[in-house]
C-alpha cells in the first residue's frame, strides 16, 4: 500500500511540473512577442529643410474709402430745372452737374447792370468837369466812391446768378443723386444734392498693435485680397505719430493706386502688410514644430531611420512656413506629421517626403 501511494505522488509531481514548464515556455514566447512588437517602425511624414524666401508681415483687415469725396450743395434757393448728370457718370471739377431756376437773379443783375452803366457815364462826365476845377474835389471823390460800391453790388448779382449752377467740386465719379427736378432747394436747410467721390486712389487705414509699431516705415508694401479678384498692391504713406490709449493701436493709411477703377469705396479687403523679405532663408514647414514649455522643437530622422528631438529658433513666420534661425541644417529631414507617437531614438518608416 506504501508503494503504491508513493507511486501516486510521483506521478502528480510530474504533471505539475509538465504544466510549470508548459507555463514559462508560453511566458517566454509572449515576452518576445512584445519585444518585436516594440521594434516596429511608426509610420510618419518628413520634409527636408531648403532655402527660400519669406517675408516679415502682419495681417489684418481694412474697408477701402475714397481719398477725396464731396457733398454738393446749393449756395443758392431755386427749383431745379435741369438735371445734367445721373449716378455712376464720371465728372470734371467745375462741371455743370444742375441749373436752378435763375430769373429773379437775372433780372437782378440787369438792374445792377444799367445803374453801373448811368452812374459810369455820370463819372466820365464829372471827371472832365473836376479836370478843368470846375467842381470840387470831395464831390469828385464821392461820386467815385458810390460808383465802386454799385461795382460791389453787380459783382455781388453775378455771383448770386453764378450760384444758381450746381457745378462739381471735384474730379470723379457721381455715387448718389439726391436732388430731383422741380424740387424746391432750400437754402436755411442744409440739403445734399449730389455726393461724389474721386476712385482714382482709394484708401484703406488699418490699426497696427503697438508692437509692431518698430517695424513699420512709410513705403512699405501691402497686399490686398478681395474676393473674387486677384490681389492688388498698394503702398504705407501715413502712420499716426500717437499710440490710440484704448485699443493700443496705432492708424497707419495704404495708398491704393486703381486707374482701372475696378475697386470701389467700401469694399472689404484681406491685408498682408509686408515689414521685411528675407530671399535665403533657411525654411520649415509650420506643422513640423511642437510647442512645450514656450520653446519650439522638431523630431529630426537620421540615416538609420531613428529620430531625435532638437530645440529650434524661429525667425520671420508665413502663413505654412516658418524660418529656422538656429538648431537645423539645409536638408535635414524633419518629420511634419506623426510627430506625437514619437520619443528620442524611436525607428520611423517614412512614408511620404513632402515638398513645400
Amino acid at each position: 500500500m506504501k508503494t503504491s501511494h508513493s507511486f501516486k505522488l510521483t506521478a502528480a509531481a510530474a504533471i505539475l511540473a509538465s504544466v510549470l514548464l508548459t507555463g514559462c515556455n508560453q511566458a517566454n514566447s509572449s515576452t518576445a512577442a512584445t519585444t518585436a512588437e516594440a521594434v516596429i517602425a511608426v509610420p510618419v511624414e518628413a520634409a527636408l529643410t531648403r532655402n527660400g524666401e519669406i517675408s516679415s508681415s502682419y495681417r489684418t483687415t481694412a474697408t477701402l474709402e475714397a481719398r477725396a469725396e464731396a457733398e454738393v450743395i446749393s449756395k443758392a434757393v431755386g427749383i431745379v430745372q435741369r438735371i445734367l448728370v445721373e449716378e455712376g457718370d464720371e465728372v470734371s471739377a467745375g462741371q455743370l452737374l444742375a441749373v436752378l431756376d435763375n430769373e429773379r437773379q437775372q433780372y437782378s443783375l440787369n438792374k445792377e447792370k444799367a445803374e453801373l452803366n448811368r452812374l459810369s457815364s455820370e463819372l466820365k462826365r464829372m471827371e472832365e468837369m473836376h479836370q478843368r476845377k470846375l467842381i470840387s474835389a470831395d464831390v469828385f471823390e464821392k461820386l467815385q466812391w458810390q460808383h465802386d460800391a454799385l461795382q460791389a453790388t453787380v459783382n455781388l448779382a453775378e455771383l448770386a446768378l453764378k450760384e444758381t449752377e450746381i457745378r462739381a467740386p471735384i474730379a470723379g465719379v457721381v455715387s448718389r443723386r439726391y436732388v430731383k427736378t422741380g424740387q424746391l432747394v432750400n437754402q436755411h436747410v442744409t440739403q445734399s444734392l449730389f455726393h461724389i467721390v474721386s476712385n482714382q486712389q482709394l484708401e484703406a487705414v488699418v490699426h497696427l498693435p503697438e508692437q509692431q509699431l518698430a517695424q513699420a516705415r512709410v513705403g512699405q508694401t501691402a497686399l490686398l485680397q478681395f474676393a473674387g479678384m486677384t490681389p492688388v498692391s498698394a503702398e504705407l504713406v501715413r502712420i499716426s505719430p500717437v499710440v490710440d490709449a484704448g485699443s493700443g493701436t496705432v492708424r497707419a493709411v495704404l495708398k491704393v493706386a486703381n486707374e482701372q477703377q475696378q475697386l470701389k469705396p467700401g469694399m472689404f479687403a484681406q491685408v498682408q502688410l509686408q515689414f521685411d523679405v528675407k530671399a535665403d532663408a533657411l525654411l520649415l514647414p509650420k506643422r513640423a514644430l511642437m510647442n512645450t514649455d514656450n520653446s519650439q522643437a522638431v523630431f529630426v530622422i537620421d540615416s538609420e531611420n531613428k529620430v531625435s528631438r532638437k530645440q529650434v529658433h524661429l525667425g520671420y513666420q508665413a502663413d505654412n512656413t516658418v524660418e529656422i534661425l538656429s538648431g537645423l541644417a539645409l536638408g535635414d529631414q524633419v518629420v511634419i506629421a506623426g510627430q506625437s507617437a514619437l520619443k528620442d531614438d524611436a525607428l520611423v518608416n517614412v512614408v511620404t517626403v513632402r515638398e513645400f
